[in-house]
């Protein structure tokens, strides 16, 4: 093999093409070397953001296990924040944060975070518990008809097996909840029939005992003492009032209701009643 100087003393005044080859060749190698280099270093970089991620997520899951909820809250803000372009990541973060402000009763942003994986994160791991959460959120509110809504939403879009079980079951309280005894019989048929051995089978036994009836709201107060009251004004007008206490944004929530019927027509002419009495009366469910 003739080296550079030969290839030189044997054709003077002419460019060793063996030489030029090799030289060709060495820029090549380094060109090559310096590519695999950059590939290496962005990997590092990927890998360490990917692991700083997933560190500060179980740092707030961690938090939310402690029922440090708010202190949870800015953990998983702060993991979004820093992850714009990782559905999972995002998806996780959202659905604990969204799970944080339902402990601390603050259900309209909880509807939030969960609404947002269901629009932007469709297929991830955490896709199908937002959607039911979207229902339990409005059910937790006795907001039984939008329950139901996002409930029969979710129903629709096939999920998996191992989320129907709970949806039928959430399916079949809910239409409880709304005295639809027909629609309440066909869930909860077809949990016991599709799911004869899961916990919500086993729990739904609870469901056929529980009563269900019409009732009208006429007024909600976070003071006690101004529910109290309104109560006593209610009562000397003979009707027959009594009080649920709830928890709404992380504030007591004391709900004014009036009677308990059978049918709806009976709870309409309670509430026509009331209306003249100068009340703003609302049927439950």
């Amino acid at each position: 093999m003739l080296n550079y100087w030969a290839c030189r003393r044997k054709y003077p005044g002419r460019k060793c093409q063996v030489a030029s080859v090799r030289c060709q060749g060495k820029k090549m190698k380094f060109k090559i070397k310096s590519f695999l280099y950059l590939i290496c270093v962005l990997c590092f970089v990927a890998c360490g953001r990917f692991a700083f991620a997933l560190g500060s997520l179980d740092t707030a899951k961690s938090l939310y296990m402690e029922k440090k909820y708010c202190q949870a809250i800015e953990e998983f803000g702060a993991v979004i924040s820093a992850n714009p372009d990782a559905p999972e990541i995002l998806s996780e973060a959202n659905y604990f944060t969204g799970a944080s402000y339902v402990n601390l009763f603050d259900f309209l942003t909880a509807k939030k975070n969960f609404k947002a994986i269901v629009e932007k994160y469709k297929g991830s791991a955490y896709y199908e518990d937002a959607y039911l959460a979207l229902g339990d959120v409005e059910f937790l509110q006795e907001n039984y008809r939008e329950a139901l809504k996002a409930y029969t939403e979710f129903y629709v879009t096939v999920p998996s097996t191992r989320r129907m079980a709970t949806l039928y079951f959430r399916l079949a309280e809910v239409n409880l909840k709304l005295n639809n005894r027909k629609e309440f019989n066909k869930y909860l048929g077809k949990l016991r029939q599709e799911f004869p051995q899961t916990f919500e089978a086993k729990d739904a036994g609870r469901l056929e005992g529980q009563e269900s009836f019409y009732t009208v709201q006429v007024g909600a107060f976070t003071n006690y003492d101004n529910a109290e009251k309104f109560i006593e004004v209610l009562r000397s007008k003979g009707y027959d009032v009594y009080s649920v206490t709830c928890m709404l944004a992380g504030k007591k929530l004391c709900r004014i209701r009036v009677g308990k019927f059978e049918t709806r027509p009976e709870a309409e002419e309670l509430k026509k009643r009331l209306e003249r009495d100068g009340y703003f009366a609302k049927i439950f469910p």
